[in-house]
């Protein structure tokens, strides 16, 4: 049983190919799942271990709330991003930041509200508002699972693909 570009592509989309343009995924096709489940696990490992760092030596400090805003995330989409624009005394002055909050949390404060913030001391931007986070665990292993999906595939087509060839 082959795996088939086609078949893959009509899963994830929907869309219809015409049979004679299939055939059997290549060396290179598995070569693009494995790359593309290596990016994903570098980029969410590097985004989770830059949060934890925040969370575990990150510096508390009073902000304020400078404004709110709700900016829809596409033309077409009905989804809205909550966003809060704070600012908080760090060593060295002040720091302006914006993070996308939880629409209760932005709901809750008003401009000119006082907020505890957490931010990294050796990267002031890297900041979140108290009740705010940066990935979380689930997301994080949500994002392992679906590269290591992508990688899987790609490992199990090349090795198909190197047996094609060999026979």
């Amino acid at each position: 049983m082959h795996i088939r570009l086609g078949s893959i592509i009509t899963l994830l989309f929907g869309g219809r190919r015409s049979r004679s343009r299939r055939g059997p995924m290549t060396g290179t096709d598995g070569a693009l799942f494995v790359l593309m489940g290596v990016i994903a696990v570098v980029m969410v490992f590097v985004i989770f271990q830059r949060d934890l760092r925040v969370q575990n030596d990150g510096v508390w400090a009073r902000g304020r709330v400078v404004r709110k805003e709700k900016l829809a995330r596409s033309r077409t989409s009905s989804r809205v991003d909550y966003v809060l624009h704070y600012s908080f005394s760090r060593k060295g002055g002040m720091q302006n930041a914006q993070r996308s909050v939880s629409r209760e949390q932005w709901e809750r404060l008003r401009a000119g509200s006082i907020i505890r913030v957490l931010y990294d001391s050796e990267d002031p931007s890297l900041s979140y508002p108290e009740g705010e986070g940066g990935m979380p665990l689930e997301g994080a292993l949500l994002a392992f699972l679906v590269a290591g999906g992508a990688i899987v595939t790609g490992v199990v087509v090349l090795l198909r693909a190197a047996g094609a060839q060999e026979a």
